[in-house]
C-alpha cells in the first residue's frame, strides 16, 4: 500500500525560537506607514490579535490616517459567534461598530459593492492546516474578487499549527472541488496562509495585488507549542492548538454523522467512537498498526451533543505521545481502515452521494472518489497511481511557494 506523506524530521531541541512575530505585529513594526492615507477592509475573527492579545482591528484602527471602513466575516464570524455551518448574518461589529460584510451568508465571494472604496483588504484568520477548514476559502474568493475590483490584499501571516512539515492524505478530485476544499491540494498541505495565498496567486488568480507580511522568527518544524503563544479558538471546536492535529485525524470521518468524533465533549477530535464498536478490539487493532507519536485507549462515553447525542458509545481516544512524529493524515487513513475492519456490517461508508448523485458533505471532505468507493466496499482507501503522481507534483508546486527555512536537515518521507 502507498501511502502519501511527507514529514520533516526535527533537529533534537532546535524547533523552539527566543520570539517569533506574527505578520500582524511585523506590519504595526515596518509598515505601518504604508497604510497611512488608505481605506482598508480587514478579514479576520477572534485569532486576529497581538501576543499581547491586542485585536488586528484595534491596532490597526489606532494607527494615524487609517480609515477601516468594513469588516469582513468569515465563517462562525469576526466574533466568533456563529456555531459551525451557521450562516454569519451580522452587519455590524457590536464592538467596533464598523459595518460588517458577511463571507459566509447569501454570498461566500465578495461583491462589488462590499469593495467599493477599498484600497486594500487586510487577512488576519489563525489557521488550522487542513483543506476542508472554510477559511483560505474565504481568502481564495477574496483574492479573486480584489484581482477583478483593483483592491490590494495583504496576508498578515501566522504559522502552520502542524509546523508546515507534514503533507498528507488524498488529493481533491477536480469535480469535488467546493468550500470545504477549494483548490486541488492534500488534505494536509503544510502551509501557511501567506504561502498559501502565493499559491492561489500562481495559479488561480496572477493579477491580484497580493503582498504577505511574514512572520518574524518563525521556521518550519515549529508547531505552536513552540511558540509560547497564547491559542485563541478558530472556531468552538478547535479549543487548544493541538485541536488542529486532532481535527485533521477525525475530522473527515466525523463528516459522515455514523459516528462521534468528541464534538460534544470536552474534548472535541480527539475521540472517535459509535454504540455498536467494540472498543477494546478497536484500540487493540489501532496499536497493533504501530503509527509513530500516537496511542489508543478504550474509553466509554456519553456525547452531551452532535451525533449519538445522549446514547453511551464506545471507542478510543487518540492520545499524542510525540507531535514531532505524528502524521495525521496516516492516523485519519488507519481510522477509516480499521472501521471497514471491524465492522464490515455497520456499511458505514457505504452512502457517500445522494440519491440523486451529488456528494455528500463526507465525499467533498474526503476529496476522493476512488477512496471513497474502496470504503463503501469495505476495502482499505488504498490511493491509486494517479492519485500518488498528483501527490508528487502538488510537493513539486508547493516548494515554490514556502516562505520559511526548517529547522531541520531536510525532508524524510515514504510513498
Amino acid at each position: 500500500m502507498v501511502v502519501a506523506v511527507l514529514v520533516l524530521a526535527l533537529a533534537s531541541g532546535s524547533a523552539r525560537a527566543a520570539e517569533v512575530l506574527p505578520g500582524v505585529e511585523v506590519l504595526l513594526r515596518d509598515h505601518a506607514d504604508e497604510l497611512r492615507g488608505k481605506r482598508v477592509g480587514i478579514l479576520t475573527n477572534p485569532t486576529g490579535v497581538t501576543r499581547a492579545l491586542e485585536s488586528t482591528i484595534d491596532v490597526v484602527r489606532a494607527l494615524p490616517g487609517v480609515d477601516v471602513v468594513r469588516l469582513f466575516a468569515p465563517e462562525h464570524g469576526v466574533r466568533g459567534q456563529f456555531f459551525a455551518g451557521d450562516k454569519v448574518d451580522e452587519a455590524v461589529d457590536p464592538v467596533s461598530g464598523i459595518p460588517v460584510a458577511s463571507l459566509y451568508g447569501a454570498t461566500r465571494r465578495p461583491t462589488p459593492g462590499m469593495l467599493e472604496g477599498l484600497d486594500v483588504i487586510l487577512y488576519d484568520i489563525q489557521d488550522v492546516g487542513s483543506r476542508s477548514y472554510t477559511f483560505v476559502s474565504s481568502l481564495t474568493y477574496l483574492m479573486e474578487a480584489c484581482a477583478e475590483a483593483g483592491v490590494a490584499v495583504w496576508v498578515l501571516d501566522r504559522p502552520d499549527p502542524l509546523g508546515g512539515t507534514v503533507v498528507g492524505g488524498p488529493m481533491i478530485d477536480a469535480d469535488l472541488l467546493s468550500f470545504i476544499g477549494i483548490h486541488e491540494v492534500p488534505q494536509v498541505y503544510g502551509m501557511t496562509p501567506g504561502e498559501w495565498a502565493r499559491m492561489i496567486r500562481a495559479e488561480r488568480t496572477p493579477d491580484v495585488a497580493l503582498r504577505v507580511i511574514e512572520l518574524d522568527g518563525w521556521r518550519r518544524g515549529m508547531n505552536y507549542g513552540d511558540l509560547g503563544w497564547v491559542w485563541v479558538p478558530p472556531s468552538q471546536h478547535i479549543p487548544r492548538w493541538e485541536s488542529s492535529h486532532f481535527y485533521a485525524m477525525t475530522g473527515i470521518i466525523g463528516e459522515l454523522r455514523r459516528l462521534n468524533e468528541g464534538v460534544g465533549t470536552p474534548t472535541p477530535f480527539e475521540l472517535l467512537g459509535a454504540p455498536w464498536l467494540d472498543s477494546r478490539a478497536f484500540a487493540t487493532a489501532l496499536a497493533e498498526r504501530g503509527l509513530p507519536g500516537i496511542a489508543f485507549r478504550p474509553l466509554t462515553y456519553s456525547p452531551r451533543y452532535g451525533t449519538f447525542s445522549g446514547e453511551t458509545v464506545q471507542g478510543v481516544q487518540l492520545h499524542v505521545t510525540d507531535y514531532s512524529v505524528l502524521d495525521p493524515a496516516a492516523v485519519g487513513l488507519a481510522l477509516m481502515t480499521e472501521l471497514v475492519e471491524q465492522a464490515p456490517g455497520q456499511n458505514i461508508f457505504a452512502e457517500f452521494e445522494t440519491e440523486d448523485g451529488k456528494p455528500t458533505g463526507f465525499l467533498k471532505a474526503l476529496g476522493s472518489r476512488a477512496r471513497a468507493e474502496h470504503l463503501a466496499n469495505n476495502q482499505p482507501p488504498v490511493p491509486d497511481a494517479q492519485e500518488q503522481a498528483a501527490f508528487r507534483a502538488f510537493l513539486e508546486r508547493r516548494a515554490g511557494y514556502l516562505l520559511y527555512e526548517n529547522t531541520g536537515s531536510g525532508d524524510t518521507g515514504s510513498e
